[in-house]
């Protein structure tokens, strides 16, 4: 009898897989999955270094999975995997899309490392990483956003990953775009198109957009090689989103909060940042004397609705605002206390009031830029001109173009 129950137990096992497969990815992914041979088919990646840890992450084939539910990741400070550093096995499950995030702690700073995952008889791809020197005298970061895949190919991201000295990549947002093909983009390459065939609205339709994203070899190798510390902005979720809505959800499309939830969770998902229950992306990071890192949230914590308009009376309302008070009040206070010599802050919109001249361009003004919540940005520079803070450099996002301001 047993031997006969064998094969239905193994039938029902691969039915399970498959049906856990088109549960998390739309059909056009898990068909580009089926025919993938790599058991890891996204590469890996690492992001929020500090002095000793590092997250490290990855997400299997579910076509590859097999009675295993737990995956190896081994670090070592050589390439050749010599002498491991730590090493461990971490669950995977199919209610997060069997992805694997790890933070690994008692780490030595100022260090390469190098990391890689095992499962059954696979071995993904290795990646580096680095942890921050106690007292760095310099530090090197590229800075990205707005990586929109049916407008091009990520060349740039491509030319990052040749740059070998950097201590991480900083991305400021609009990682993936949510419209739907052919929506926003550039009409002539057919071979970008966007999957799913659909505007993403579902917790499905994210995790296979950031799929498509992270299956792309320029952005695998960039990740690959450097960590990441990221922010969203609003096309993680829908264009011009704040805390109650957003420009680009309409109430055909269901309800906000749910798509939120759905665009929050795959972004935490697939990013390597810190896990917390509140899917926050308020945080601080040190790099000893020479520069402390704010990454703000200036979209889902506290954002009022735009105005449509410079003109808005509303525009000078002090009850709006883009953090809301409790991430205003964080920033200030931290920034105005940081005893490092540069206060980086990684924001999502301009920050600056600005007047291009016609002739340079022809881009208006965006009232979901700071230009649209004065009251508060005031507030804020007043505050650290009152505190007498110095050194303060704002890194922005958002917009396609690259811009020098002097606040």
């Amino acid at each position: 009898m047993i031997k006969h129950l064998h094969p239905i137990i193994l039938l029902l096992i691969i039915n399970s897989t498959n049906l856990d497969a088109q549960v998390i990815y739309c059909s056009e992914i898990n068909e580009v999955l089926q025919k993938n041979n790599q058991c890891f088919p996204f590469g890996v990646a690492s992001g929020d270094p500090s002095m000793r840890s590092v997250i490290i992450w990855t997400a299997l084939n579910p076509y590859w999975k097999s009675a295993s539910d737990s995956v190896l990741w081994e670090i070592s400070l050589d390439e050749n995997f010599s002498s491991i550093h730590q090493k461990g096995y971490e669950k995977i499950q199919a209610q997060n899309a069997y992805i694997l995030k790890v933070n690994v702690n008692d780490l030595l700073p100022g260090n390469y490392y190098y990391y890689r995952f095992k499962y059954a008889n696979a071995i993904s791809v290795v990646g580096r990483t680095k942890t921050i020197s106690e007292n760095p005298d310099q530090l090197k970061f590229a800075v990205a956003s707005c990586s929109n895949y049916e407008w091009g190919y990520f060349n740039a991201y491509k030319s990052i990953s040749k740059i070998e000295d950097l201590d991480a990549v900083i991305h400021l947002g609009d990682y993936i775009y949510e419209y739907g093909p052919g929506k926003y983009g550039n009409k002539n390459l057919t071979e970008r198109r966007h999957i799913p065939a659909n505007e993403i609205i579902t917790l499905q339709d994210y995790r296979s957009r950031y799929a498509q994203y992270r299956l792309d070899p320029d952005l695998q190798e960039l990740h690959r090689k450097f960590p990441f510390i990221t922010v969203w902005d609003d096309h993680e979720l829908a264009n011009d989103a704040y805390v109650e809505g957003a420009q680009n959800h309409q109430t055909e499309e269901g309800n906000w909060p749910a798509r939120k939830q759905a665009g929050t969770q795959a972004y935490f998902e697939w990013l390597p940042v810190p896990d917390n229950e509140n899917f926050s992306i308020r945080r601080k990071l040190s790099f000893g004397n020479l520069a402390d890192l704010f990454m703000l949230d200036g979209r889902l914590e506290g954002r009022s609705k735009q105005v449509t308009e410079a003109s808005d009376p509303l525009r000078f309302d002090s009850t709006r605002s883009m953090l809301g008070a409790n991430q205003r009040d964080w920033l200030i206070n931290e920034v105005s206390a940081s005893g490092s010599k540069w206060k980086l802050i990684g924001n999502q919109v301009i920050f600056s009031a600005y007047d291009y001249p016609s002739k340079l361009t022809t881009y208006s003004k965006s009232m979901d830029m700071w230009e649209g919540y004065p009251v508060e940005r005031d507030f804020i520079l007043n505050a650290w001109y009152k505190n007498n803070v110095k050194d303060i450099v704002i890194l922005t996002g958002d917009v396609h173009a690259s811009f020098s301001m002097d606040l």
